[in-house]
């Protein structure tokens, strides 16, 4: 209630004195009832807890007393042992067969089922939730047991579930005892049944046992315990009915504020319904007043400019903001345009840039006075990226269409010259300088036909032969081709393929041509020595092999080049080995992504999507 709201009324407390202390007397007395009903709803639960909780250790115990009897009856009447499973899968049906009980599992510390009986038993393992109710159970050791309700299958029913260790019987301890103590019963009883043939196997199996950090898990049937606490809860609902009743002729007092907080009420809504609309809009929006203070900042625009709300928020843009950004402002000044637009670069990486998209917008009032402006910021980075990968990915094939010509039209003139210096050659001795010279000629023009079919491979579409195939293993395969090589250099090759990699449909030869262009330029990086990383992964319904060298890098000013045909800073380099393997690449309908310091390492990153059928 505002200060102006509350001055109004002060005019009319007499009127309203009655209809207020009949309010405020019902409110104290519901408040009064209501925690007394909750406190004894609340002990009446806790008690019938702590029963059923007996119950489920009661039980514990008595599958415990019986498996400890049954494997003490086993060594002393029969020479052959039956494991400890058909002794406590004997007990534990046993147990079932109690009113109320659901089911009695032992489980190990992976959740692996180690016996159980009951009805709606999980086959071989326990579901994460249940792991995690027995995981409370491991992360306190003192902890004697722990609780929890769960509610069956369909949804409609409560079951009690307790969960405690199980200490299975020690032979150890049993047959020897500490050494300053008179050995107990259960000890001499165990002593006496030590002869028993395969007593040491009874042993083992305990000691293995134990080392499982076994526990129980029983389910109760808590319908059952219900009543007491249904019948608590009806007397809680008359005690607060009558209440309400008696309150009714209060509450009709306060009629005449309804509609004021029915309007605050959707005011409130309407304004969380805004901040929610604000925040979730997928472009940045800033917002001021018209004091040119910075009223909203949502989390796209945190997400973009990096900066945090406490630091905008309260402030100006001048002030709180990049340079770039504040000058979309224009304060109180409307001079200019009221709408303005521009994009710019923010940085926010050192090797990358972010390009956004501003447009500012003054908000007027109802007079057509200046009530603030609103600045929405959209990220254009990929949208740039792949404006630049269509420009390239044209360049190229235009430029794979001209070479295709070009190539056609020099191979018939140097297969003339081939012919010709063949002949010329035979003219002369084999020994003579001109034979030399017409050889050295020969071969410049097979030269030349190998850099023409290297460019009409590149120009021409991709064949692909696909077949299911392991990366792991082409990768290895790859890897044996340049270890001698890298031998050579001083170079240490180490792989960490992952070990969870699914089979890709793919071309084997072309993927080995791929990754062995990646290990040689790798190798050719590293003249000094160093290390050749070769990693896989799995994510996202993708396979990323990474290939990561610490030699020269590559300087800024080539990282946008180096997948372009012909660009090569090798002096006998033809500049096709990266721009063939990209093909190959986006031919299997991934890509390749590269990045590089100078003098630091270069790594390349191939991804290959999965297909749907798994693959």
């Amino acid at each position: 209630m505002t200060t102006r709201q509350k001055a109004e009324n002060k005019g009319n407390l007499l009127y309203n004195f009655s209809p207020w202390l009949l309010a405020i007397a019902c409110t104290f007395l519901l408040i009064l009832l209501t925690i007394f009903a909750a406190s004894n709803y609340q002990r009446e639960k806790e008690l019938i807890v702590e029963a059923i909780a007996q119950k489920g250790l009661t039980l514990m115990r008595f599958i415990n007393s019986s498996v400890r009897e049954s494997i003490r009856v086993n060594l002393r009447t029969s020479r052959q042992w039956d494991h400890w499973q058909d002794h406590m899968q004997a007990a534990m049906e046993q147990a079932v067969e109690q009113p109320g009980v659901e089911f009695v599992l032992l489980i190990d510390a992976a959740g692996t089922v180690l016996s159980g009986a009951g009805k709606n038993l999980p086959e071989n393992t326990v579901d994460p939730g249940s792991l995690a109710f027995a995981g409370v159970l491991r992360a306190d050791d003192a902890g004697r047991f722990v609780t929890r309700l769960v509610k069956d299958a369909d949804g409609d029913k409560k079951k009690f579930q307790i969960a405690s260790w199980y200490m299975p019987p020690s032979m150890r301890d049993a047959l020897h005892g500490p050494a300053d103590a008179p050995p107990r019963r259960g000890q001499m009883m165990m002593r006496g049944l030590s002869q028993h043939p395969q007593f040491r196997l009874v042993q083992e199996e305990m000691d293995r046992l134990l080392d499982m950090q076994p526990i129980y898990i029983v389910q109760l049937d808590f319908e059952q315990f219900n009543s007491p606490l249904n019948r608590q809860l009806l007397q809680i609902i008359i005690l607060l009915v009558v209440i309400f009743l008696v309150g009714l002729g209060g509450t009709l007092s306060f009629a005449t504020l309804k509609g004021l907080k029915g309007s605050q009420l959707r005011l409130g809504k309407m304004r969380a319904f805004t901040d929610m609309l604000v925040s979730s809009l997928p472009i940045g929006l800033i917002a001021t007043d018209s004091s040119d203070v910075i009223q909203v900042y949502n989390a796209s625009a945190k997400e973009l400019i990096g900066l945090d709300a406490d630091r905008v928020i309260g402030g100006r843009p001048r002030v709180c903001l990049p340079a770039k950004l504040a000058q979309m402002f224009s304060g109180k000044e409307m001079d200019g345009p009221i709408v303005r637009q521009t994009e710019i670069h923010l940085p926010r990486l050192p090797e990358k840039d972010k390009t956004l998209q501003l447009a500012s917008m003054v908000v007027l009032d109802d007079s057509g006075g200046f009530a603030g402006e609103v600045l929405l910021i959209r990220d254009l980075t990929t949208v740039k990226r792949l404006e630049k990968e269509l420009r390239r990915s044209e360049r190229l094939a235009a430029l794979g269409k001209m070479a295709a010509g070009v190539a056609h039209e020099l191979r018939n003139p140097l297969s003339s010259i081939k012919g010709l210096a063949v002949v010329l050659k035979s003219n002369f001795s084999h020994a003579s300088k001109e034979a030399e010279t017409a050889d050295i000629l020969v071969k410049e023009v097979e030269r030349l036909n190998r850099s023409i079919g290297e460019l009409l491979d590149y120009a021409k579409p991709g064949q692909l032969r696909r077949e299911r195939a392991s990366v792991t293993e082409i990768i290895e395969k790859t890897v044996s081709l340049v270890q001698v090589d890298a031998e050579s250099f001083g170079i240490t090759l180490r792989l960490e393929m992952a070990a969870d990699l699914p089979q890709v449909v793919l071309d084997k030869d072309k993927m080995n041509q791929v990754f062995l262009n990646l290990f040689l330029n790798a190798i050719q990086a590293m003249e000094d020595g160093g290390e050749l990383l070769v990693a896989t992964e799995h994510a996202a319904r993708r396979i990323i092999i990474t290939v990561r060298d610490n030699g020269v890098g590559i300087v800024p000013e080539n990282l946008g080049r180096v997948f372009d045909p012909y660009f090569t800073t090798k002096n006998n380099g033809t500049g096709l080995g990266l721009a063939m393997s990209a093909k190959i690449v986006e031919e299997h309908g991934g890509w390749m992504e590269l990045s590089s310091v100078a003098r630091r390492y270069t790594e390349v990153r191939v991804i290959l999507p999965l297909t749907e059928d798994g693959a």
